[in-house]
């Protein structure tokens, strides 16, 4: 059986049959990310057995680590350009309440919550700061659509969206603390190469290099496109080449390329004139899509049922826990940071959506090949499992009674022009 041509059928048949039922199937609640899962626990080892699993096996950790780190640059670059035009300058309360206060607060509160369940306080700190990123392509079907642009208020979506595109790559700062906790010794020095090479290099350095990137990128399109060197509508076509040339390229020089992507993409948005953002989210979400479900298609495949059966329930309890404890902690302590800026409805809203997904199943893969602890990838896929089925299912129910809400306290509101 040649393992490449069933792949191409089963990956681009599903591929096909959710994008074709999208929007009816959003209006259902069941995003594309949960019907992939799903799919795959079907077509995998514990149940129907359809792919030559032996086989696929082989290849599990570099097709989840970079199908993971792929799908998520193109997915930052769209983030990134859904938001409008002074959006930074305009929301940097939001954006630094829940980056700054709320990514602590995140991480302590999911580590809090697996330590008291057992497991070492090191690894607790490695597990609970891969689960504190919102990841952007989950919240997807929550910020974009049909469904999400009649329910839920422009803000809201907005907010959430520019949260998952920066908190994604400054949890690099957070996943590599313990990591290096774990690896390097004696536990001084793996501070020191935390502070010195962390975050000074791999972090703002990445940051600096992105920003300038991005304005650099932009006025280069500006230029081009204004000359008539490029066609209308060629935004996307230049956007996602630039967020892999520096996914590739910050790798390559040891920076957060994760972060730079994001960084780049929002730079270069801000930089563009708006009317260059006309096709922006249509095609960006149609590649989004398309990287996204044979991702989790994957994941769904290799979900480890086995290694679940064997944890306790009091831990399998406390992961689920940890999902979203630490999101309605962290938006309700920092709230007085953002207050008038949304109602209690919609802070309610987004306490409850805060999606883990692709970044995290990044991170567990890299740090699983770092250290070689398969419990790593086993206790975040629990947590990625939980938190796709929940959230995708309430995603459509959660939007109607935002909506039905607002539309009674349109008075006592205080929306924010964008």
């Amino acid at each position: 059986m040649n393992l490449v041509n069933v792949a191409l059928v089963v990956g681009a048949g599903v591929v096909l049959v959710l994008v074709l039922l999208s929007e009816r199937l959003s209006s259902w609640s069941l995003p594309a990310p949960l019907l992939a899962v799903v799919i795959g626990v079907a077509i995998g080892p514990h149940a129907l057995d359809v792919l030559p699993f032996d086989r696929l096996a082989e290849y599990r950790d570099p097709l989840l680590t970079e199908g993971s780190r792929i799908a998520l640059g193109v997915g930052l670059v769209g983030v990134a350009l859904r938001l409008p035009h002074g959006y930074w300058r305009r929301n940097w309360r939001w954006i630094a309440g829940i980056i700054g206060a709320g990514m602590a607060v995140m991480w302590l509160t999911a580590a809090g919550l697996l330590l008291a369940v057992g497991l070492p306080l090191t690894l607790a700190l490695l597990v609970g700061a891969m689960l504190a990123p919102t990841d952007p392509i989950t919240t997807t079907p929550v910020v974009t659509g049909a469904n999400a642009e009649k329910y839920v208020p422009e803000r809201v979506r907005f907010n959430l969206s520019g949260e998952s595109g920066v908190n994604d790559g400054l949890g690099f700062l957070f996943v590599m603390l313990p990591l290096l906790l774990l690896t390097v010794a004696p536990a001084g020095q793996a501070w020191t190469q935390w502070l010195v090479d962390v975050v000074l290099w791999k972090v703002l350095g990445a940051a600096v290099m992105a920003a300038l990137a991005g304005y650099l990128f932009g006025k280069a399109y500006i230029v081009c496109r204004d000359r008539g060197y490029i066609d209308q509508g060629s935004l996307l076509i230049i956007a996602i080449p630039i967020g892999l040339f520096m996914l590739g390229l910050l790798k390559l020089i040891g920076t957060d390329g994760i972060l730079g992507v994001f960084i780049t993409a929002a730079v270069f948005g801000q930089v563009v004139q708006q009317s260059a953002e006309e096709v922006q989210d249509t095609v960006a979400d149609a590649l989004t899509r398309l990287l996204m479900i044979p991702l989790f298609l994957l994941l769904g495949v290799f979900l480890p049922f086995g290694e679940w059966a064997q944890m306790s329930p009091v831990l399998l309890l406390g992961l689920a826990a940890a999902v979203f404890v630490r999101r309605v902690v962290a938006v309700w302590l920092v709230s007085p940071v953002y207050r008038n800026l949304h109602t209690r409805q919609e802070l309610a809203f987004m306490s409850w959506f805060g999606p883990i997904g692709v970044s995290a199943l990044y991170y567990a893969m890299d740090a699983s090949s770092r250290l070689g602890d398969e419990r790593v990838f086993v206790y975040v896929s629990f947590a990625i499992a939980v938190s796709v089925v929940l959230h995708g299912l309430s995603t459509v129910p959660l939007s109607k009674w935002l909506a039905g809400h607002n539309d009674r306290t349109t008075e006592t509101a205080a929306p924010q022009k964008h």
